[in-house]
């Protein structure tokens, strides 16, 4: 059985309309997030679900699948181009206060279920900005990094090692990323996941470089088709509760 998540105004999203074409007319079922949430829907192995992080992730507890996800593998390191390392928010908070600021850092959950949006700290008021990081925990682990000024960004949906398209998202459409060293990238991923997204950016440098690598169970459309959306996503979700979990 195929669910595919509705809004609470009984609609489908965009992402999920896409995969109800995909699957064509009878062959998925929608569901409301809660009844998932509150186990009135039982899954079986088999069934593919699509929806929010808030529903995908307890679908696949539901189905045994014990998950994780690293955001920059070590594959890929090289195509980086900046300093990114591991911490605590407690850290950065500690940090800061005892200085009143330091160089400007961004950090990020490094978990998917975010708590925050990445973001640029520095100073008292931007670690304790109740629209920034203020209702995080200093427990929280975080990944931080030097900041760079992206010229431009693209989503690159891959599957079982292919390029399926280059979707522009952030930025100067203008600028093009080299597809040459994508390429690269995606051939030194030695330990991929069957179908995932590796985001990609110009730096003002004029280097492309990795902005992270997304799962593909959950991820936006962009501009891909509802046939390469819904290959990436079943391709995924296939390997996640049937196959070999890499990532």
């Amino acid at each position: 059985m195929n669910y595919l998540q509705m809004k609470n105004n009984g609609t489908l999203d965009k992402e999920e309309q896409a995969l109800a074409e995909y699957f064509r007319e009878g062959n998925y079922t929608p569901f409301y997030a809660k009844h998932l949430l509150q186990r009135k829907i039982k899954l079986q192995k088999g069934d593919f679900v699509a929806g929010s992080l808030q529903v995908t992730l307890p679908a696949l507890k539901q189905l045994g699948v014990d998950y994780s996800h690293v955001d920059y593998p070590e594959d890929l390191t090289k195509y980086l181009h900046r300093n990114i390392w591991k911490s605590k928010l407690g850290d950065i908070r500690r940090q800061i206060s005892e200085n009143d600021s330091i160089a400007p850092v961004f950090i990020k959950p490094a978990t998917k279920l975010k708590k925050f949006t990445g973001c640029i700290v520095s100073t008292v008021s931007d670690i304790y900005d109740g629209y920034l990081v203020g209702r995080a925990g200093s427990g929280l682990d975080i990944i931080c990094s030097d900041p760079v000024q992206w010229v431009s960004e693209y989503r690159v949906p891959v599957v079982h090692g292919q390029i399926l398209d280059y979707c522009h998202y952030d930025g100067d459409p203008g600028v093009m990323v080299d597809k040459g060293e994508v390429e690269r990238m995606v051939h030194d991923y030695v330990m991929a996941p069957w179908a995932y997204c590796i985001d990609v950016g110009v730096l003002s440098t004029g280097e492309t470089a990795l902005v992270e690598v997304n799962d593909a169970f959950s991820v936006g459309m962009y501009s891909m088709s509802p046939v390469v959306y819904g290959d990436l996503l079943t391709t995924r979700w296939q390997q996640l509760t049937f196959g070999e979990v890499y990532i």
